[in-house]
């Protein structure tokens, strides 16, 4: 199963915030750690991770803190997660590593790699409005997703195909 690390959940929470705060200018990693419940120490590791892949910019000094480089449409969610993710794939024969112990023998291998493509293609076309408005992640499918609640107190769905 694809799941993503804590930095990645982070970054895309942080993300969301400062999407939410544009309009206020920039905000502390004191400000939205409190706000979001993340550890301090991490999500300024996380936050500097971000601006490295230039997703944000700071502001130092006094009353310094971090705003997106760019409006929250045109960052795209595969953008956020690579800078924490090793990789991203659904089973380890698809990473670099090639962890899997069946090697050649394995019948799975050649249709993983298609689905690995596929999610990756799905993901490419995520932007973080979307995670602004979750009914927009759903725009344009054929699936029910029933929402729910994550350890972190956000919105997660697990995607059932309609009917």
């Amino acid at each position: 199963m694809f799941k993503v690390s804590r930095k990645s959940e982070y970054a895309l929470i942080a993300i969301q915030h400062l999407a939410r705060r544009a309009r206020d200018g920039v905000t502390s990693v004191a400000e939205l750690a409190q706000a979001e419940n993340i550890p301090p120490d991490i999500l300024a590791k996380v936050l500097q991770g971000l601006k490295r892949a230039g997703l944000l910019t700071a502001a130092k000094g006094a009353g310094g803190g971090y705003r997106l480089s760019r409006p929250v449409k045109e960052i795209h969610f595969l953008e956020v997660v690579r800078p924490f993710e090793e990789q991203l794939c659904v089973v380890s024969c698809q990473n670099d590593h090639g962890g899997c112990e069946r090697g050649g023998d394995c019948t799975l291998r050649d249709p993983m790699t298609v689905l690995n493509a596929y999610m990756l293609r799905q993901f490419a076309d995520l932007t973080m409005d979307m995670f602004l408005s979750p009914h927009k992640l759903l725009h344009g499918t054929h699936m029910d997703v029933a929402i729910g609640e994550t350890s972190l107190g956000r919105l997660t769905s697990t995607a059932h195909p309609a009917d």
